[in-house]
């Protein structure tokens, strides 16, 4: 899977976006602390093996158009078709009531549906029957696969990613140095498992003076990515000051004309004082705005951001860290081999969970907003 592909790209021989060294060997020398520690430990991604089918980025109305029970005719009708046929029923005039055919009475096995009452005398063969169980057990398991793969590592954190070219915005303002560290490993995580898979890409952190990666989307490469990684971890934890920074940093991305979406990734909550004016400058995007919540606390933050995302023809989707687990201590910026807890917390914390408000939306599985308590596969 791409665990496997972002492992190797984010921890290579540390090489700027030009192709020429940037850090000084310090850093150097902490990012490969830093690569040892995860293997040695196992806190790197998991690597697991899924079917090809399971993987496109795609949302699941299109993933279902490709793989649902219609397209392969296993829905409960088509399958009832192929194995049996209707039991007749007819209205007869001159009795003046419905007349059933009697000829398939105790020749063949009936089946009744509950919806409507229609009957169906079975015909098929034990081989017919048999192979459609082992059609319907692969498609089950299929299903589950894509349920697992979309509850899980960097889909679990920011939905899937379902454009070509995307410009990615990192709103950090207003979070605690831990969660600081904990969105950088999430974003390595997107970086590496989804981006690596799309042609175009850019990153922009809101600030008081906004910061840029590249002043365009560039092609996704090797070398691309592991300068966005060696990027995104050069990044100083910095307390909010301008709160208009996002807002500007959103309309500077969406005024790229190689991309085809925003994404504006948000830790925790946001100030109040931001989000009317945010609604306002956005109103007339020539993107689709995609917001996404990492650790939000307050209500108010997660309806701000879905009227966001709706009134730009985005998406929502959200994360919560788990609580089940060490709560989070402000941690060192440079963090050596020796420093443990940092990854372990991050690890776990990063399995997630759903965020603690109320009329939680989930998002990701089938890109519309939809009540947590009517969310079914």
């Amino acid at each position: 899977m791409t665990g496997n592909v972002g492992k190797r790209i984010a921890w290579n021989e540390q090489v700027n976006f030009d192709g020429k060294h940037k850090n000084s060997p310090d850093q150097y020398e902490l990012l490969v602390a830093c690569k040892k520690n995860f293997e040695e430990k196992g806190w790197g991604d998991n690597v697991i093996h899924w079917d090809v089918d399971v993987q496109p980025l795609i949302s699941s109305t299109k993933w279902l158009q490709l793989h649902g029970l219609k397209r392969n005719k296993l829905s409960f009708s088509q399958i009832l078709s192929q194995i049996g046929f209707q039991h007749r029923e007819d209205y007869v005039s001159i009795l003046g009531k419905l007349v059933a055919s009697r000829y398939s009475n105790r020749l063949y096995p009936q089946y009744t549906k509950a919806e409507d009452g229609k009957r169906y005398n079975l015909t098929a063969s034990k081989d017919l029957l048999i192979h459609f169980v082992d059609c319907l057990t692969v498609a089950i398991e299929l299903y589950k696969q894509r349920m697992e793969w979309l509850t899980t590592e960097s889909r679990q954190i920011f939905g899937v990613i379902q454009e070509q070219s995307i410009a990615v915005v990192l709103d950090f303002d207003v979070s605690s140095r831990a969660e600081f560290n904990l969105s950088c490993e999430a974003l390595r995580m997107i970086l590496t498992q989804q981006i690596a898979q799309i042609a175009n890409f850019n990153l922009i952190r809101a600030t008081e003076d906004l910061v840029k990666w590249q002043e365009k989307a560039v092609p996704v490469t090797e070398c691309s990515l592991k300068a966005a990684v060696e990027w995104l971890y050069a990044l100083d934890h910095l307390p909010a000051v301008c709160h208009s920074g996002p807002i500007e940093a959103v309309l500077e991305a969406a005024c790229d004309d190689t991309i085809e979406a925003v994404y504006y990734f948000v830790v925790g909550d946001l100030p109040e004082r931001m989000k009317h004016l945010f609604l306002q400058k956005t109103l007339r995007s020539p993107r689709p705005i995609h917001t996404v919540s990492f650790n939000a606390r307050e209500e108010e933050t997660i309806t701000f951001l879905k009227e966001l995302s709706h009134q730009t023809s985005g998406r929502f989707h959200a994360f919560a860290e788990r609580t089940d687990c060490v709560a989070m201590t402000e941690t060192p910026v440079n963090w050596t081999e020796d420093d443990t807890r940092l990854p372990a917390q991050n690890s776990r914390k990063l399995k997630g969970k759903l965020p603690l408000v109320k009329n939680y939306h989930w998002i990701n599985l089938h890109g519309q907003s939809m009540e947590v308590d009517n969310l079914v596969p």
